[in-house]
């Protein structure tokens, strides 16, 4: 049966929007891979995909238009192969490489395509590659772990001879629940409120711009690349003692350096960036796959002789205050109404992110085989810097992204290194350059 449809969640509104201004982007793509070394049984994980995208509707939910052109959710039955399978026997590696990044960077047709693509690359009969790619309309970081996680735990059951579904939580709501819900919070009232709230704490915020002189295109093709950096082991130790000792979390030290690097870098002692609320406000949202996310924005004062603990403190009440007051990111846009420019987002253009524990990807754990991720990007983006720092069992790293139109790995470089020497900096040491 088909589903009767659904409205959009707010935040899925505009990513479907900018997919069909822009219907060969690839920006919102999500595309995670692994090579696996062992005895693989495609069979399982095909079995295994099928039940993961037919309990999690989103995976199988397109947009298209309704007569008025407005677009809307329908949840389709369970009767495609969600699994392509190709024989790269004998191919080298740049052959694989190639097919890998196609797939990733392959655009979605959200009024038909599913949002999901799944492929294997068998290269030997105990090796393959597989590549998993959602599109973000249904997707966010902690959803590529409920998809990692659940198909695990399904292959796992049927490897076993069990029932897959007997081993996964229940799903008590839907993803379409989700957007009805959205619909009726916060209540018109309290909206007003919280949006009065940031009509207030954003007044007069300067538009941050990091290209400081780089000329930029009228038309912007959002080509990006992205450069992960490992930060030193005793480095991130020291953060952790340094944030429990400052009385405040890890994320408030890690944007507090943020902010002091893009303080030296535009010269602004006002610094405004976005950062991402998880957004599963209700605990029957937290085994769902779907996009959930949401912006929201952090303002903060950084002096010349600030110290990367002080501005945490000063962050922790910020922080509070905007999930106090958090509001669908496409509402406040709509009661700013900031002036508008091709190719740049709204409000702010500069975001950072600290992923950890459930909103950090997973892995796959299948019997008798050994994953290794791949670094696969699906190469566009429409930010001028997403700074996302990586907090998992393997240790702490820095991932940036970046317009290429605009910066280079040369300057993403330095800006990885700032950070880290501002996370190394000794307390009481406020040595600072200017903006560069």
């Amino acid at each position: 049966m088909i589903d009767d449809g659904a409205p959009l969640a707010f935040g899925q509104e505009a990513l479907w929007l900018h997919q069909q201004l822009r219907p060969s982007s690839s920006a919102y793509n999500v595309p995670v891979a692994y090579r696996l070394t062992g005895p693989l049984r495609i069979d399982l994980l095909r079995t295994a995909l099928e039940v993961i995208v037919g309990r999690q509707d989103a995976l199988r939910t397109v947009f298209p238009e309704d007569e008025s052109e407005e677009p809307f959710q329908q949840v389709l039955p369970v009767d495609e192969l969600f699994l392509s399978h190709h024989d790269f026997t004998g191919a080298d590696a740049q052959e694989v490489r190639k097919a890998v990044d196609d797939l990733a960077r392959k655009p979605f047709d959200l009024l038909v395509d599913r949002p999901l693509r799944v492929a294997v690359f068998r290269l030997g009969d105990d090796d393959h590659v597989v590549v998993f790619v959602m599109h973000h309309i249904v997707s966010d970081g902690w959803s590529l772990r409920i998809l990692l996680d659940e198909l695990s735990m399904a292959y796992q059951a049927l490897w076993r001879g069990a029932d897959p579904l007997a081993v996964l939580p229940t799903l008590p709501v839907r993803y379409t629940d989700y957007a009805w819900w959205q619909r009726e919070w916060p209540p018109p009232a309290e909206l007003d409120a919280r949006l009065a709230y940031w009509e207030s704490a954003l007044a007069g915020a300067p538009v941050l711009d990091l290209a400081n002189g780089r000329p930029r295109s009228p038309r912007p093709s959002f080509a990006a690349d992205r450069l992960i950096v490992p930060v030193p082991a005793a480095v991130a130790d020291d953060a952790r003692l340094r944030a429990a000792a400052a009385g405040t979390s890890l994320f408030a030290l890690f944007a507090a350096a943020f902010a002091m690097v893009l303080r030296r870098r535009t010269g602004e002692s006002d610094v405004a960036f976005g950062t991402m609320l998880v957004g599963r406000v209700e605990p029957e949202f937290e085994p769902l796959i779907g996009y959930f996310v949401n912006l929201v924005v952090l303002r903060c004062a950084v002096s010349d002789d600030a110290e990367v603990e002080a501005v945490a403190r000063s962050l922790g009440p910020t922080m509070l205050a905007a999930i106090d007051h958090e509001v669908p990111f496409s509402s406040l846009v709509k009661r700013l109404a900031p002036r508008r420019t091709s190719g740049r987002n709204p409000i702010v253009q500069i975001a950072m992110q600290l992923r950890t524990g459930g909103s950090a990807p997973a892995t796959l754990d299948l019997p008798g085989v050994s994953p290794v991720e791949l670094d696969v990007y699906q190469g566009e983006h429409t930010f001028d810097l997403i700074c996302t720092f990586l907090d998992t069992t393997t240790g702490l790293a820095i991932s940036l992204e970046y317009p290429t139109e605009v910066f280079d790995h040369c300057w993403a470089s330095e800006f990885a290194d700032d950070l880290i020497e501002l996370l190394n900096r000794p307390e009481g040491d406020t040595t600072d350059g200017g903006p560069r």
